[in-house]
């Protein structure tokens, strides 16, 4: 932990001083564990059986898997598609899935 996470979790001392300076420090430490997180997952939730087969090209073709890992992966839902990738590509990937009859969550 750093130091200024501390007093965000209620350890450490200050007293009246920490809260009232907080305010500013808190919407400080908030922007910065939003920009901490830069890598997401993207995780397949489920999908409609109707759409098994393109549900399976889609991942296969995301995640450059074979046909039998791409199977194995859409049938053990849920289960994580793609790690550690920018927001943007999430995003993007996200919708794919779901114009295909997938639930997908980015995590």
């Amino acid at each position: 932990l750093k130091v200024t996470e501390w007093a965000l979790m209620g350890f450490g001392g200050g007293g009246v001083a920490a809260s009232a300076g907080g305010a500013d420090g808190d919407g400080d430490a908030g922007a910065e564990a939003v920009e901490e997180k830069t890598a997401f997952d993207l995780k397949l939730v489920s999908f409609d059986a109707k759409a098994k087969i393109k549900v399976i090209k889609e991942v296969r073709s995301i995640a450059g898997l074979g046909l039998k890992e791409a199977k194995e992966l859409v049938e053990g839902a849920p289960k994580t598609v793609m790690k550690e990738i920018k927001k943007e590509e999430a995003e993007e990937l996200k919708a794919k899935l779901e114009e295909l009859g997938a639930v997908a969550e980015i995590v």
